[in-house]
C-alpha cells in the first residue's frame, strides 16, 4: 500500500494542512479596548456617583420630614414633645421615649438630647436614620416635654402652648448672617461624613452613646467649626452653608422648628401666648 493511501485510510494528514483562523487579539488591540473601558468608567462614574448622592440626599430630607410629622403627631395626642432616646440606651427601652417603658409620656426630660425614638413615634427604625445610614441626632426644649407639672408649668398652663415656659434649656440655631432662631425641636443629619453622628447599637449591651470621631486638624467649635457645634451636646447649632473638605468642613443637614410652626403643624393657629 502506497504512503498516500495509508494516509487517507488512517486520516493521517501533514501538519501543514491544518489552518488555523481567528486568532487572538494583538497587544495594541487590548490596549485600545483598555483605553476605551477607562474613558467610559471616567465619564459613567461621576454620573452614577451623583446619583447616588442625589438618592441618600433625598431619604435624608424624606425622614427628616417625617420624623417632624410624627413629633408633630405625638404632641398632638399627648399635649407634650417626646423626649429623645439616650444614646447609650440599649434593650427594651431602645427606640423609645427617655429610653424606657415605665415612664408616662409627658415627663422630665433628662437627657434632651439623643436619638429618635422611632417605636414611641410609630415609624421605623430605618426612619431614624438618615440616607447615608447614620443616627439623626434630636433635641427637643425639654419645658415642652410635660404637659402639666408643679415648677415646671405653672397651674393652669398645659400643652405647647402653655405661657412664660423655662428658657433656660431652649434651642437656638444659629442661620447664616449670625441671627439667632428659636426652635421646639431640631433634628439633624451630620451629612454624608458623618462626623458627629451618634454611633448606637442596640443588640451592642454597651454603653455606646459616643460620637464618630471627627478627623485631627478640624476647626473647634469655637474657632468656627459648626459640624463640631452640632455635636457638642449643647443648646446652639449652626445651620451653615456647606463646605467639602478642608480643616472646617460643613455637611450637615437641620430641620427644626419654633412652638408656633409645630402646633400650626396640627391645622391650628400659632399659640396666643408668650413662650
Amino acid at each position: 500500500m502506497t504512503d498516500d493511501r495509508i494516509r487517507k485510510k488512517f486520516f493521517f494528514y501533514p501538519r501543514h494542512s491544518i489552518s488555523c483562523h481567528g486568532a487572538g487579539f494583538t497587544l495594541v488591540e487590548m490596549s485600545i479596548v483598555l483605553v476605551v473601558i477607562g474613558l467610559i468608567i471616567l465619564i459613567v462614574f461621576p454620573a452614577l456617583n451623583a446619583v447616588r448622592t442625589n438618592a441618600q440626599r433625598s431619604a435624608t430630607d424624606t425622614n427628616l420630614q417625617a420624623l417632624l410629622r410624627a413629633t408633630a403627631a405625638f404632641a398632638q395626642a399627648n399635649g407634650c414633645l417626646p423626649c429623645p432616646t439616650p444614646a447609650d440606651i440599649y434593650g427594651s427601652g431602645f427606640g423609645r421615649v427617655r429610653g424606657d417603658t415605665v415612664t408616662a409620656a409627658c415627663n422630665v426630660c433628662n437627657s434632651p438630647e439623643g436619638i429618635p425614638p422611632f417605636v414611641s413615634l410609630g415609624v421605623p427604625m430605618s426612619m431614624a436614620k438618615d440616607g447615608w445610614g447614620r443616627w439623626i441626632t434630636m433635641r427637643v426644649d425639654p419645658a415642652l416635654t410635660v404637659s402639666s407639672m408643679a415648677g415646671i408649668i405653672p397651674s393652669g398652663q398645659v400643652g405647647l402652648c402653655a405661657a412664660n415656659l423655662n428658657k433656660a434649656n431652649r434651642i437656638g440655631i444659629v442661620v447664616p448672617g449670625g441671627a439667632t432662631q428659636a426652635a421646639a425641636v431640631i433634628f439633624v443629619s451630620h451629612g454624608p461624613n458623618g462626623y458627629g453622628s451618634y454611633a448606637a447599637n442596640p443588640l451592642s449591651g454597651d454603653s455606646n452613646g459616643w460620637r464618630l470621631s471627627f478627623p485631627s486638624g478640624t476647626t473647634a467649635c469655637a474657632s468656627g467649626g459648626y459640624e463640631r457645634c452640632n455635636a457638642d451636646g449643647d443648646l446652639t447649632f449652626y445651620n451653615a452653608p456647606s463646605v467639602f473638605g478642608g480643616n472646617n468642613p460643613f455637611d450637615d443637614i437641620l430641620l427644626f422648628l419654633d412652638r408656633n410652626a409645630l402646633v400650626s403643624l396640627f391645622g391650628n393657629g400659632s399659640c396666643q401666648t408668650a413662650w
